[in-house]
């Protein structure tokens, strides 16, 4: 569904999209009531609206609209606006997710709600200072409540993420005093262990770094930088969806 609506709309991202998929398949799978997601990877747009569509959040119909203009206006934009019920954070320019989703932990902590805040980032939102404000921010109010989930597929805007400004995530999350899960983003069974696992941790906040392949799923938009900005014409569509359905 999201591979049709990013061709349809002739948008972009779709490996930035096909990346997070199989963790947020088994995230949305495993909410509680009152938890909240916040998608900090705002230009995966496509994925969250599916997702929210599947809640119940926007109607299902409504994905058919993504990124088309009706009555000279877009209402499900490429990049994520809070116009639209269920998104909690304008998801264009990166790093602004993480701060927001600690400020909604602390106000649960604070009222007692004992629903759960999941924040999905890109490893390129490394390079921004607000995570690392924000990182500071949740551990010293001890927000176990906040699960940081970063789509660690290696790539960014201008090239790859170790080359760009390279970070030991593992050694950084934890130094700041995460509770740190470091797994394989495309295995179900591991994302849901470190999802349940977190939810036992008490007194301190978790971050579940899931090492995925940009465009996972479809061989030519695997792991490069193509996909980050191309649309999918036709043939590339016909060719994506066979390999989908085949898989």
């Amino acid at each position: 569904k999201v591979l049709e609506m990013i061709h349809r709309s002739n948008a972009s991202h779709i490996a930035s999209n096909f990346s997070i998929l199989d963790v947020a398949t088994v995230l949305y799978e495993n909410l509680k009531k009152g938890d909240e997601v916040l998608w900090s990877k705002g230009w995966a747009a496509a994925s969250l609206y599916y997702f929210l569509a599947q809640q119940g959040t926007i109607p299902k119909e409504d994905l058919d609209l993504f990124a088309k203009e009706i009555d000279g206006k877009v209402k499900y934009l490429g990049l994520a606006e809070t116009n639209v019920p269920g998104v909690l954070v304008n998801g264009g320019s990166m790093g602004h997710g993480l701060p927001i989703a600690c400020g909604i932990a602390k106000a649960k902590k604070l009222k007692g709600d004992k629903s759960r805040v999941y924040c999905i980032m890109s490893d390129g939102e490394m390079n921004e200072g607000t995570t690392w404000e924000s990182a500071m921010f949740a551990v010293h109010n001890k927000l176990d409540n906040l699960v940081v989930i970063v789509d660690k597929n290696k790539w960014q805007a201008m090239g790859k993420t170790e080359e760009v400004l390279d970070v030991n995530l593992v050694k950084a999350w934890g130094g700041f005093g995460f509770n740190v899960y470091d797994i394989d983003g495309h295995n179900y069974g591991e994302v849901e262990k470190a999802l349940l696992d977190a939810e036992k941790y008490q007194g301190k906040p978790s971050v579940i770094i899931g090492n995925t392949i940009k465009g996972k799923g479809v061989s030519f938009f695997e792991d490069h930088l193509l996909y980050h900005y191309k649309f999918v014409d036709e043939e590339e569509y016909e060719r994506a969806k066979k390999e989908l359905e085949n898989a």
